[in-house]
């Protein structure tokens, strides 16, 4: 590939071989050197486009220029169970250019054997090397930060601004997209003529440019199609008054005395007064414009509707004092079911924990530090008290990454629903920015919409106990936002592990945070 090359795609539809209708139709995008943000609500198709840039699909229509196979492509896919193809080659390769990726991503030389033990973001940054290690013309990088704390961003940060080739990024990161991006490709959902069409919208400038370029757009659309109904609904009104005027006067009884028989222009109001459906040729004017003012408001592209709304409907928290208790004491790494006191090993030593009927604990800490090794210790403590006391604890359980068989298991649950209970599922999949229309067609729902439905569809068994490992991973902006509203007006106790700051302040009243101190780290309680 040319240093001044770009890629192109022309036209593209593309629909999935179990869905009705197609993903998106006749689409087009330009990426050039740098890096290019992709941002999009959650299934609207921005992993496909970029895999179908890459050919790792075919589209249904439309061309991608160069064509795939004429370029070195290279891919970070967004779950960290995906072992890179290349991991034994980066593993013994040791030149100066692999070198200086290892260093910017800070990579330990043990990594590559023992992939299967690394922390959330410590596989992230091994994912996002080997594709560095790939030396791609064409770079894309599925959610790189999902699963990393603040430090590791910078890391990351720091790989991407280094990489010379033409680069796209699928992200809803801010921060990482504000420090490396050039330009933005908005995914958008229109609603035009009663139907909502995906567009996309490049523009110019990181995403605190971007955007709010977009919502200028936004504002400018909302204006124009106010003006356009404002000015159909004004003509309605013309016509309906002239046709009452003209009805007062050509049918009054004192007309009809005193119209001269050779008068042709007022036998003809008459006869035209007598037929409703017209006033002569001004009211075929007034029709003409009616109807222009009416198609042209049809015609205004306006963004599709989003929802807002209580998902919680029947929730209830639990009538326990407390509903799960650790004591004081240190979980070994690697060692998830029992709390033991140990002199020996690498772990988490905490205090005596406890979590009550109505408690919102957001757990925070770099990564490696052990938080989801917590968080088993709980959950392997809620099942111990349960065998011994037979007293059952509904929880809802989503951890950092989903799987294909996750998929399927809940689009079997979904369709198994009455449609009642179908539809307080979809109804509350839709509070959360996701599009029902899209899970009832059938397929495979993208990453971050069957989080979306595991949660709604774990609702339905009423749990008194929610824990969410890395929540907003795989999701949108929109979607983040909607996710913390919704947990923040939920009843019974919360668990949330993530590394977005703002996010758990929105959601969680009680924080517990992990630090490194030397092999173990050690937990504090803030309230």
């Amino acid at each position: 590939m040319s240093p001044n090359s770009v890629l192109t795609l022309s036209h593209i539809t593309f629909t999935y071989p179990e869905a009705p209708e197609p993903l998106f139709e006749n689409v087009s995008a330009t990426f050039a050197r740098g890096w290019t943000a992709v941002l999009g609500d959650n299934g609207i198709g921005k992993t496909t486009l970029a895999r179908i840039a890459l050919g790792r699909l075919q589209p249904d229509s439309g061309s991608v220029s160069p064509t795939p196979g004429s370029f070195v492509p290279g891919y970070c896919p967004q779950n960290t169970d995906e072992m890179p193809t290349n991991l034994e080659d980066f593993a013994n390769d040791w030149s100066p250019e692999t070198l200086a990726i290892r260093r910017d991503l800070n990579i330990g030389d043990d990594w590559p054997w023992r992939a299967d033990t690394l922390s959330g973001g410590e596989a992230k940054r091994l994912q996002i090397a080997c594709a560095l290690a790939l030396r791609p013309d064409v770079l894309v990088l599925d959610e790189p930060t999902n699963h990393v704390d603040a430090p590791t961003r910078g890391h990351i940060i720091a790989a991407l601004r280094a990489f010379d080739g033409i680069g796209i990024l699928v992200s809803h990161d801010v921060a990482l997209i504000d420090a490396v991006a050039d330009r933005c490709a908005f995914f958008e959902r229109d609603h035009v003529r009663g139907r909502n069409v995906t567009v996309i919208r490049m523009r110019p400038g990181n995403y605190s440019a971007a955007s709010a370029s977009a919502a200028i757009d936004r504002q400018s659309a909302d204006t124009a199609l106010r003006d356009a109904r404002r000015e159909s609904a004004r003509l309605a009104s013309v016509k309906a008054q002239r046709k009452h005027d003209a009805t007062l006067e050509v049918s009054s009884a004192r007309n009809h005395r005193f119209v001269n028989p050779k008068d042709h222009d007022a036998r003809n109001a008459i006869k035209y007064n007598h037929n409703p459906s017209s006033l002569g040729p001004a009211s075929a004017r007034i029709d003409a414009q009616v109807t222009a003012a009416q198609e042209k408001a049809a015609d205004m592209v306006t963004a599709a509707k989003r929802y807002d709304g209580d998902i919680w409907m029947d929730a209830e928290s639990s009538s326990r004092r407390e509903l799960v208790r650790l004591e004081a004491g240190f979980i070994p790494y690697g060692d998830d079911a029992d709390v033991t006191v140990s002199e020996r090993g690498d772990g988490v030593a905490i205090p005596m924990l406890t979590v009550g009927p109505h408690d919102r604990i957001g757990i925070s800490g770099p990564n490696g530090t052990g938080k989801t090794t917590l968080v088993n210790a709980m959950l392997h403590a809620i099942d111990q008290d349960e065998r011994r006391t037979g007293l059952h604890v509904p929880r809802l359980v989503l951890p950092q990454n989903t799987t294909d068989a996750d998929a399927r298991w809940a689009m079997t649950r979904l369709a198994s629903l009455t449609p009642q209970d179908r539809g307080i599922v979809l109804s509350s999949v839709a509070q959360l920015n996701a599009d029902p229309d899209r899970l009832l067609a059938g397929g495979s729902p993208s990453p971050g919409e069957l989080r979306k439905l595991l949660l709604c569809l774990g609702l339905r068994r009423h749990p008194h106990l929610i824990v969410m490992d890395e929540p907003t991973n795989h999701l949108d902006l929109h979607s983040m936002q909607a996710l913390g509203r919704a947990l923040a007006q939920y009843p019974g106790a919360l668990i949330l592990v993530s590394h977005d700051e703002s996010f758990l302040r929105q959601a969680t009243t009680v924080r517990w945070s992990l630090q490194r101190a030397g092999a173990r780290a050690r937990l504090t309680i803030d309230r």
